[in-house]
């Protein structure tokens, strides 16, 4: 009995253990199958987050694709755009350069006609002049500096012998240039009439009677919308059978150098403030200064265009003083020398000031 017990009780835990051990075994097969079932949870999971990492990168990278071709579309669309408009320009750029051009060749076509006018009225002018060589066949010694700012000139010189006398003349006009000239023209003419065919010998005479032509070939009556051009003069008039001068003014003065006793002096015979034209206040005749000449002396007439030339170190006027001290230092040197000097002492002071006026200094030695 007690051996049958045993081997019940053993049979009995043998069944425990047994049971136990398959408990326990589909225990850790339940719990494998749950590790495993989480394990492709897990594996099925990441694999579903790599679609989406990779769908998505897809996406960001399909967009940044159509957002370049969209850029890429526009910047050339911009570009044609662009380059239309800089077409549009140069073609109005080359359309202006070709109206430049033709106006360029009109200006230059009127200005060579300008100038070959310009250049012809300067052959005339000379030619109504007399030439300097002139001078020096009526009279002992003579030099005439004549610098037109312009190719033609308002300064003008003139000479004319009547009988025993010989009439000479250096004159500015209102102006310079074309304007200038024509009045230029105007003066020799009346000159011309009024001491050759006229005979007329006294230098205020001349001188009012050259006004009055001047005032009527330009109808100067005193209104305010007359011209008021005029002319500026210095004449003088020389007996050479008694060795004597006359000299009237009209704004221009004469410089007289003398010598007395070894020593030079230069003496002014002053002009009338009027011009040979139209001015305010009642006309009056024309002082006429006689003077008694002598062996050597030397006289200057002039236009006021060398004293009112700038230059020098602070651009000033030449002004009357330094000119009547240049004559003064100069006036017993042949005429021709003075001259000379006279210019290189004008080129010199101007440096590289251009020239403002006409320029005329005649110097005659009796």
């Amino acid at each position: 009995a007690y051996i049958n017990t045993s081997e019940t009780l053993y049979n009995e835990e043998k069944a425990r253990a047994i049971e136990e051990m398959d408990t326990k075994y589909e225990t850790e097969k339940k719990q494998q199958q749950i590790e495993l079932q989480e394990s492709q949870i897990e594996a099925r999971d990441a694999k579903i987050q790599q679609q989406k990492t990779l769908r998505n990168a897809l996406i960001a990278g399909l967009l940044a694709f159509v957002l370049i071709i969209v850029i890429v579309i526009l910047a050339y669309v911009q570009k044609r755009r662009d380059n239309r408009k800089i077409k549009e320009k140069n073609d109005q750029i080359l359309e202006a350069n070709e109206e430049l051009t033709v106006l360029n060749e009109a200006i230059s076509r009127q200005n060579n006609e300008i100038m070959d006018s310009i250049s012809y009225a300067q052959r005339i002018q000379s030619a109504m002049m007399p030439p300097e060589g002139y001078f020096n066949e009526l009279l002992d010694e003579a030099f005439i500096l004549y610098k037109p700012r312009d190719i033609v000139s308002g300064d003008f010189f003139w000479i004319r012998q009547v009988n025993q006398y010989i009439v000479l003349a250096a004159a500015d006009c209102t102006g310079h240039g074309v304007p200038g000239a024509f009045m230029s023209l105007l003066g020799i003419s009346y000159l011309n009439e009024i001491v050759q065919r006229r005979e007329i010998t006294q230098a205020g005479a001349i001188l009012n009677e050259l006004r009055r032509q001047i005032k009527n070939s330009l109808r100067q009556h005193g209104q305010p919308d007359e011209t008021k051009d005029g002319i500026d003069m210095a004449l003088c008039a020389i007996d050479q059978k008694n060795r004597t001068m006359q000299y009237a003014g009209a704004f221009n003065p004469l410089y007289l150098i003398r010598e007395e006793k070894g020593n030079a002096e230069l003496i002014e015979f002053k002009a009338d403030r009027m011009p040979l034209g139209y001015h305010h206040g009642k006309d009056k005749a024309f002082s006429n200064h006689e003077i008694k000449l002598e062996i050597g002396d030397t006289f200057y007439i002039f236009s006021d265009g060398f004293i009112d030339q700038k230059g020098g170190p602070n651009q000033k006027k030449f002004m009357s003083k330094k000119f009547k001290n240049l004559l003064l230092g100069i006036h017993d040197l042949p005429l021709f020398d003075q001259k000379n000097i006279l210019e290189k002492t004008l080129t010199t002071w101007m440096g590289d000031e251009e020239q403002i006026d006409d320029i005329l200094v005649s110097g005659i030695r009796i």
